[in-house]
């Protein structure tokens, strides 16, 4: 299987077309209107897919497809955007109540409509035909995009084998509701689809699969840095790799108030990171460093700005050996805003020159929730490329 930017934009854009169709049928359905915030290529391995989607508390609707594209679709609600939905399609029903079988037909009713529209795009632009199972309700958070999925196709490598997870995050205008819309296609569609998408230079997956284990790797010594740092223990929770419209960026944080560092990186690959805290956890990691200096946010200041900026030496040194290569990184400046702003003028230098950002997202923790630290990195495209043929088994 071989992936590269253009077949990537191909995904993108068949993804968002088919989330804003299946927003449409919701809208016509319940009369709410519906809209896309953000779609996103993402890279993982299975057991990563599976350990994410098992952490939230979700009731989900799961639709298998076959034919000309085979694979599996989850529409993923909160209980809480459940309820909401359920009551709008059905007014005075309890989806919790001995109404609940009404109301799960209904969700799974809205999902045939909804999900079946978005694989037609697909279908339409491969100018094949793909048929869709009956719809299963899910209500156990445990229960992932792959957990209901035939093994043909997803069985070579086990839970390491890499999978593109195409998700849709859509919301209610008065965002009443929010969900989450998965695709997961197999190896062998992908495939297909690349091959549809005329791209003569894709790389093989191994090249990208390779530069998430760096991912990982970098989010892991970042971890043990902190933890040398300030002696409290933190482990990885997350780390992955997405493909997103650059507008969408700002779009994948939420507005909550953070509180870090950012800095740039040049050499190859380049970009941007941010090194980002909730409030809380940046007062918490301050007061660790620097005990009994509360008073002095001078102080306190710097004493983020110095973890940060060795954070983020743990995070690309990985990348510098495992490329060859040197990778500098400028003096962090400190920041303190809700998150879409700090990461919005980022993407906006990067869309000087790129419609699609590889957005790197990886979330370090504690297991008692002391504090969290996010680091998202921007790289520059071309330069990622480089970096990504250099990770070519070819190579």
């Amino acid at each position: 299987m071989n992936l590269d930017v253009r077949s990537l934009r191909t995904f993108s854009r068949l993804a968002h077309s088919g989330a804003e169709k299946a927003a449409g049928s919701l809208t016509t359905l319940a009369g709410i209107d519906t809209y896309v915030n953000v779609t996103k290529v993402e890279l993982g391995t299975k057991s990563d897919v599976e350990s994410e989607f098992a952490e939230r508390d979700l009731v989900s609707v799961h639709i298998g497809f076959s034919g000309g594209l085979d694979g599996h679709t989850v529409l993923a609600f909160s209980p809480e955007s459940a309820e909401r939905l359920v009551d709008a399609l059905m007014p005075g029903i309890d989806a919790t109540d001995a109404d609940g079988e009404l109301a799960e037909s209904s969700l799974k009713e809205v999902a045939n409509i909804m999900l079946g529209g978005f694989i037609d795009g697909w279908a339409d632009y491969l100018d094949t035909t793909v048929d869709i199972t009956t719809p299963t309700y899910v209500d156990d958070e445990n229960d992932g995009p792959l957990d209901h999925v035939d093994a043909e196709g997803f069985e070579n490598g086990g839970d390491d084998e890499h999978v593109l997870v195409f998700r849709n995050q859509l919301e209610a205008a008065d965002n009443a509701i929010e969900f989450d819309l998965y695709m997961v296609p197999t190896a062998s569609s992908i495939g297909t689809i690349v091959e549809a998408s005329g791209d003569d230079g894709a790389l093989p997956v191994e090249s990208f699969a390779a530069f998430s284990e760096m991912i990982n790797d970098g989010a892991n010594q970042a971890s043990e840095d902190i933890t040398a740092m300030t002696g409290i223990d933190t482990t990885v929770e997350v780390s992955r790799l997405s493909f997103v419209p650059i507008e969408g960026v700002p779009m994948s944080l939420t507005d909550a108030v953070r509180r870090g560092v950012v800095l740039e990186f040049s050499g190859t690959p380049s970009g941007y990171i941010a090194i980002l805290f909730d409030e809380p956890s940046a007062e918490n990691i301050a007061s660790s460093l620097l005990p009994g200096m509360e008073g002095d946010e001078a102080m306190r200041q710097s004493a983020i700005q110095e973890i940060g900026n060795i954070t983020t030496s743990g995070f690309l040194d990985g990348w510098a050996n495992a490329l060859e290569t040197t990778i500098d990184i400028s003096p962090p400046k400190h920041v303190h805003d809700i998150g879409s702003a700090i990461i919005d003028p980022l993407a906006t230098d990067l869309a000087q020159s790129q419609e699609y950002a590889f957005l790197i997202d990886s979330t370090i923790r504690t297991d008692d929730d002391e504090f969290t630290c996010d680091i998202y990195a921007l790289p520059d495209e071309t330069e990622l490329r480089k970096a990504l043929r250099k990770l070519s088994p070819a190579a």
